[in-house]
């Protein structure tokens, strides 16, 4: 049977070749490619549940999350998501003070259970330009080079304070052995997080880290599989609207320069709830 597919798919991707491979025919390729793409988990963004990012949530909350912390949090939507579907602490980084604001609000309904900090994540302590604009605070980026992306428009900027996590964590009696789920949606600045996490990744643990990622790695130089190598005792998934996909990250079609989300799961943790 398997000697069969195998014929049946080489004479397809033959005839493939023969009809599509031609410049009259490249706008046909990117339509497929695009849809293919969107198959995969790839520029899924429209909603929380075509993300996947709804369906992760209330499986997560099988595990009765104690603390989850949202690196990026910017005006708190999947900080206050998190709060609605768990009984989760939430400890909540966001520099961008109009953000911030917002985000605080949030704070005021769940007192007890959020943490909102009013400082960037990075891989030391020490203060930054923070680039933006005030109509899409969540393309907010310490990495100037994102303005290269299309959709981009970061024409302010203001200095802000970063710390690493490691940093706050141990300055700020955080006295929980256990970290739930580490979330992290910073524009670009993902692997200097990890940089600065690298303590808390080792001797805390956390059971589950969320990285968005996107173009912008394209320009810094960065790829999916660089970020996966901080990352050595995980496995990483990719988020689809369903459930989750496991991905090789020496695999070029895991280090695609558009948008999603992949969850990196702690090796000893039982994946059978989010794989299907």
């Amino acid at each position: 049977m398997k000697k069969i597919t195998t014929v049946i798919y080489f004479i397809i991707k033959k005839l493939y070749i023969f009809t599509f491979a031609r410049s009259s025919m490249q706008k046909y390729n990117k339509i497929l490619f695009n849809l293919t793409l969107h198959g995969m988990g790839y520029n899924n963004f429209t909603t929380r549940k075509i993300s996947g990012e709804e369906n992760f949530i209330k499986l997560l909350s099988k595990y009765n999350p104690k603390i989850c912390i949202d690196i990026g949090a910017n005006v708190g939507n999947y900080s206050l998501f998190l709060l609605e579907t768990t009984k989760t602490k939430v400890i909540a980084f966001e520099p961008l003070p109009n953000a911030f604001e917002k985000l605080s609000k949030i704070q005021k309904l769940y007192p007890n259970r959020l943490i909102a900090i009013n400082k960037g994540v990075g891989n030391e302590n020490k203060e930054m330009n923070i680039y933006f604009t005030e109509e899409r605070t969540e393309h907010a980026s310490f990495s100037a080079e994102v303005n290269l992306v299309s959709y981009v428009n970061n024409v302010n900027q203001v200095k802000v304070e970063v710390t690493s996590l490691d940093h706050w964590l141990k300055n700020n009696r955080f006295d929980y052995n256990e970290i739930d789920l580490l979330k992290i949606d910073t524009e670009g600045f993902e692997y200097e997080v990890l940089i600065g996490a690298k303590d808390t990744i080792k001797t805390i643990r956390p059971k589950f880290i969320q990285i968005e990622y996107n173009w912008h790695q394209l320009f810094k130089n960065q790829s999916l599989f660089s970020l996966g190598l901080l990352l050595e005792e995980y496995t990483a998934f990719q988020l689809l609207p369903n459930g989750l996909c496991k991905r090789d990250l020496k695999n070029p079609e895991s280090n695609i320069y558009s948008f999603s989300n992949f969850i990196f799961i702690r090796n000893d943790i039982n994946k059978d709830y989010f794989i299907y």
